[in-house]
């Protein structure tokens, strides 16, 4: 069995922040390493695998990747700082194994880019260890022409390069000791040497997920060749072994290369690492910190065009796009209002990189202002859901805005960037209104909103994907959270354009407040006082109906600080509504009342389960809005309290942060993991930082 472990390198030269030229911006993969390619986009990729012992005579189809779809392979980002610094540990009972990744990045002026470390701490059976460079072709309108020098000498193994410019050498030089010592690299009898090197030319694109093509390609072909794109060094550990095995990349020859104290400079970053984040978050909590590190271990950097149901512009474009990703294996792709929770965590620690997150999502905007809510923008991320086409009548909430905020509010340095964008972002909030405002007869904007969806009771777009919208053959007129999310982007317009276009401020404000006053004079419905979907049956609008379900969509209007505080009687009607036998839990808030007729239907995604961040945007709302309110801190408390008890309960006891939790007695995590998105706002609600 065979387990393969990538670290993508990618080799660019163009204007920009230098701190990110390297990250591990390939989270789909158990391990990845990747420089930022803003100029041809063609990576050379670095791949560590491993494998149960194999024989000596029929390699070539012997591998398996791991089934990520258990429990069984844990990986656990014990550190993660987003930029520089990170520690890997990948535990496989399979192969009796453990091994430890480390990546490092040095400050620019220093003779080395970055070093990555991959150790053995466990080996109780034969285990082959494999490090691959290969010389991708990401870029169909580039072709690559480069190949690799290989260099093996008494101090390891040299991989050269020309850089994609072609006007330096790029190295990698490896090293490997075996139970503290150096492996004698230069013997050359296979039948007592551990070490063995191919040189091979593949012809084919390794971003069709490159994993089970690049094993085939190492295994069935023997040929070595001085011509080569691919440099396979394949070594054979014992139990019991300790290996260490170092890359080390520069753009300078060094003599003399290797770490011996890496472990120390690991020691002392992690604890480097771990007061920064107490200093920001103000807690050294466990959960907390390594909530913290799964997100950042979902950072991705990816580069291509999307699958479209009409080709716009932004479809058919290649654009780069650097986005933290719901869960590294279920979800290994940009989401868009997934992204904005996530940077209410990354602006905190890592304002440059969330600001530069917000600048690629934008810049992925068509020419009309629609930006698409999923972007798998390259083939292999695509491989991954190979039916997904984006539709540009489908919009998502505009979660952004919170991390545009805090930006502005606390880095004012940021504000002329944020300027730079501005137009584009006034843009989006026109298309959104277009796609998903109702308008009158004359094309007046009504006041209402309400979700496009491709059919009726589906509304990807709105981000619950399979909450009820109908009822029998009444069917939605308006949405209670369109309607909220529509007043939330308007206010935020409104903000921004005080400081960049006060011209618009009036029009802005009208509108907003056209959306409260129908909001609260025909969406909330006076016998219980809960804001509701509005639903009426198709071919007349004679009667309209409060919808009978209710669940998180009924939130949004207190989770986004909407309704007045002076409404006393609706924040405790809310409480209660909470509060029930219906919705509460020991484990959090389910997403739909157990006596909705459609509680636990259809794919039971949201008609059910507990999810972290719609409960997270009512703690929040109930911290800064409400607080004052009889009845509002004890919830706040009681709810607080039961989900740090079910996630980090969840994350101690089974090693994951999952998609959502189950609200039935048990609270067990369910769905993808490790769900390093929106689960990881526990870090926010343990620090207690909205």
């Amino acid at each position: 069995m065979i387990i393969i472990i990538f670290t993508i390198i990618q080799i660019i030269l163009c204007d920009f922040d230098e701190s990110m030229r390297w990250g591990t911006y390939k989270p789909q993969l158990l391990h990845a390493v990747t420089q930022r390619n803003m100029k041809t986009f063609n990576p050379i990729t670095g791949a560590l695998m491993y494998a149960d012992h194999i024989g000596t005579d029929d390699r070539s189809l012997v591998y398996k990747i791991p089934d990520l779809n258990t429990e069984q392979v844990k990986i656990n980002p014990v550190h993660h700082n987003g930029k520089d610094f990170n520690v890997q540990l990948i535990s496989d009972p399979n192969t009796k194994s453990i091994i430890q990744t480390t990546f490092i990045k040095f400050p620019m002026e220093s003779k080395v880019n970055f070093v990555d470390e991959i150790k053995t701490l466990v080996i109780e059976k034969p285990l082959q260890l494999f490090y691959v460079l290969t010389i991708e072709q990401f870029n169909q309108f580039n072709l690559e022409t480069r190949t690799f020098q290989v260099n093996v000498t008494n101090d390891g193994i040299r991989v050269s390069t020309y850089n994609e410019d072609e006007t330096r050498m790029e190295h990698f030089f490896i090293t490997i000791t075996v139970n503290d010592r150096d492996y004698q690299y230069n013997c050359t009898d296979e039948k007592i040497s551990n070490l063995t090197i191919r040189t091979l030319f593949n012809d084919y694109i390794f971003n069709y997920d490159p994993r089970p093509t690049l094993m085939q390609a190492i295994f069935s072909n023997s040929t070595n060749t001085n011509n080569s794109n691919l440099v396979a060094i394949e070594f054979r550990a014992q139990p019991g072994d300790n290996v260490i095995i170092q890359v080390t990349q520069t753009d300078k020859y060094i003599p003399d290369y290797g770490f011996d104290n890496l472990q120390q400079l690991s020691d002392s970053l992690a604890a480097i690492n771990k007061f920064n984040f107490k200093k920001v978050f103000g807690t050294d909590n466990k959960c907390a910190y390594s909530s913290f590190n799964n997100l950042m271990a979902g950072l991705l950097f990816t580069y291509g065009n999307l699958s479209c149901v009409i080709n716009k512009d932004t479809c058919t474009a290649f654009k780069p796009m650097l986005s933290h990703t719901p869960s590294r294996f279920g979800f290994p792709r940009p989401f868009l209002w997934d992204e904005g929770f996530h940077n209410m965590i990354a602006c905190k620690m890592n304002p440059d990189i969330c600001l530069q997150s917000l600048e690629d999502w934008i810049n992925t905007m068509s020419i009309d202002g629609w930006i698409p809510r999923e972007q798998p923008r390259s083939e292999e991320l695509r491989s991954y859901i190979p039916w997904l086409k984006e539709d540009p009548r489908e919009s998502n909430p505009p979660t952004f805005f919170f991390n545009f905020e805090y930006l502005i509010d606390n880095h004012p340095q940021y504000k002329e960037r944020i300027g730079r964008i501005y137009l584009k972002l006034f843009s989006w909030y026109n298309n959104w209104f277009r796609t998903q405002a109702i308008f009158d007869e004359k094309g007046k904007f009504s006041g209402y909103l309400k979700w496009w969806g491709p059919d009726e009771d589906s509304n990807l777009g709105s981000g619950l994907d399979d909450w009820p919208r109908t009822d029998g053959s009444k069917v939605s007129k308006y949405n209670i959270d369109a309607q909220s999310w529509g007043y939330f982007f308007t206010y935020h317009m409104v903000k921004l354009a005080r400081i960049y276009d006060i011209g618009v401020v009036n029009n802005l404000e009208e509108r907003m407040q056209l959306i409260l006053n129908k909001m609260n004079s025909d969406m909330l419905d006076p016998n219980d006082l809960i804001y509701k979907d509005i639903l009426y049956y198709p071919n007349t609008d004679d009667q309209v109906f409060y919808s009978p379900h209710r669940g998180y969509v009924n939130l949004f209007p207190l989770g986004l600080g909407l309704i007045d505080k002076q409404r006393v009687d609706i924040i405790q009607q809310y409480i209660n509504f909470m509060r029930g036998n219906t919705m509460w839990t020991q484990f959090g808030i389910r997403s739909l009342e157990t006596n909705s007729t459609e509680f636990r239907k259809k794919s039971n995604y949201w008609t059910g389960p507990i999810w972290v961040n719609i409960q997270f945007l009512v703690l929040r709302a109930l911290r800064l809005n409400y607080w004052e309110i009889d009845g509002v801190q004890q919830f706040y408390q009681d709810l607080r309290h039961n989900m740090i008890e079910t996630i980090c309960s969840q994350y101690e006891t089974r090693g994951y942060f999952y998609e959502h939790y189950n609200q039935n007695l048990d609270g067990l995590g369910q769905g993808n993991r490790p769900f390093n998105g929106w689960t990881s706002l526990i870090t926010l609600i343990i620090a207690e930082k909205y």
